[in-house]
């Protein structure tokens, strides 16, 4: 083998581990994406949990003549959309 083919042969060996890089890369931005939804989700149910609960005891203390109240969880919505739409830029959306 010459010198040229060897140095052919090992770009073509590089550029292979580059594209084989590049795809785990593409594959774990997905699998962050779907972390990130699937987070987004869970805190909502938590939100959700939590502020059935919050009423229960609001209706509790308000049948016991108990005057202190709970306020209920609240999502930050525009912290969520700033969120979203910074990752809507990242996806050249």
């Amino acid at each position: 083998m010459t010198e040229e083919e060897m140095y052919v042969e090992q770009f073509r060996t590089w550029r292979e581990e580059m594209d084989l890089l590049l795809k785990q890369i593409e594959g774990d931005i997905e699998t962050s994406k779907k972390k990130i939804e699937l987070n987004l989700k869970q805190r909502q149910l938590h939100v959700e949990r939590v502020n059935i609960g919050v009423e229960e005891f609001n209706k509790w203390a308000e049948t016991s003549n108990v005057e202190t109240r709970m306020e209920p969880l609240m999502i930050d919505v525009e912290k969520r959309k700033k969120m979203e739409r910074h990752e809507d830029v990242k996806d050249g959306i």
